[in-house]
């Protein structure tokens, strides 16, 4: 299947390093506004075409698919016009920057019969798979809570906040976990440079099932923190993105709450048992995801854990959470 790439910036390289690597597509084109990055990258294959002009994309009929790896305020704007051209889009996350953005490619893809898939990579990775299958057992119990810690040292957007760059990998994740959506966003921001915007962030996401969610998010940490843990009644999790190769660790601890009769004071028995290093498969995520953008294309009946309606679902919350922002932590009903 041949297709192209719209972006060689951050995200691009490593795009084009897993598509020369999966042997269902043919990368043809490689697009981008700056002349210097496209030169910077060696190509094996001559028969690449290099181009500052997304044109020679749309225009080439034998072309099926664009991978577009570009900053979040363009990606309405090409993801429409690789639409209109009859071409699959896999795009970054977030989607785009808007619901009525979001809504709009989904329904245009739909009404041209194609995917349309949103990059949420950590869906896509071992640790986060893994999760979701030890969660999901009796034995881990209700869900209590998810803390996140992702903190670092730049990279300052200018065309989206904080939230935007890091906390959508959270949502994506709890939404992926969760079979319910959060009722209720609430966020305090803090936007140190006057013309950038806000650097760091405190999401809270509130659940109908008495779960809650807590997402620490900073763009100016002297240290790169990935840390995540999730809170069951029965077992917790860490999970710790950072670590070469044992990224969680699973706590056989939890809470038994006794109710007792005749009293409105409830007793807590803990308890403590075993910690366990679950192994993990090495894989790549990016290049499962690639695949099952694959699967989206040739097989119609393929569920897809990241189709437009699950990018819609992540902005949805990140609307939310910008004009909690605004009105300083503010709950806003979702």
């Amino acid at each position: 299947m041949k297709i192209g790439i719209v972006g060689i910036g951050y995200w691009g390289p490593n795009l084009l390093r897993n598509l020369n690597e999966n042997k269902k597509f043919k990368v043809r084109y490689i697009c981008d506004l700056s002349r210097a990055k496209l030169n910077n990258i060696s190509l094996s294959d001559d028969n690449i075409i290099k181009t500052t002009n997304i044109k020679d994309l749309l225009s080439d009929k034998n072309l099926e698919a664009v991978f577009i790896s570009t900053p979040v305020n363009t990606h309405f704007k090409i993801a429409k016009s690789c639409l209109e051209a009859n071409k699959h889009v896999f795009i970054e996350k977030p989607l785009s920057d808007s619901k009525q953005r979001c809504l709009a490619l989904i329904e245009l893809a739909e009404k041209k019969s194609l995917s349309l898939f949103v990059d949420h990579t950590f869906l896509y990775s071992p640790a986060v798979m893994k999760i979701k299958k030890i969660s999901q057992k009796k034995d881990f119990g209700k869900f209590i809570y998810y803390d996140s810690t992702r903190i670092n040292l730049g990279l300052i957007q200018n065309d989206i906040n904080v939230l935007w760059d890091l906390a959508v990998h959270d949502i994506s994740i709890l939404n992926y976990l969760c079979e319910e959506k959060p009722k209720k966003v609430s966020c305090v921001g803090h936007k140190y440079i006057s013309s950038k915007p806000e650097t760091a962030a405190y999401l809270t996401l509130k659940y109908s099932s008495n779960f809650i969610a807590h997402i620490n998010v900073n763009w100016l940490s002297p240290v790169k923190i990935r840390k995540t843990i999730l809170g069951g009644s029965r077992k917790m999790i860490v999970y710790n993105d950072l670590e070469p190769s044992d990224k969680l660790t699973l706590y056989d601890k939890g809470i038994d709450v006794i109710k007792k009769e005749k009293s409105s004071i409830n007793l807590i028995k803990y308890k403590v048992g075993d910690t366990i290093v679950p192994s993990l498969k090495i894989k790549e995520a990016l290049s499962q995801a690639i695949s099952d953008f694959y699967q989206t294309i040739v097989n119609k009946n393929f569920i897809c854990k990241s189709d437009g309606l699950k990018g819609l679902e992540v902005v949805d919350i990140l609307e939310a959470a910008n004009k909690s922002m605004k009105l300083e932590g503010k709950p806003i009903n979702i």
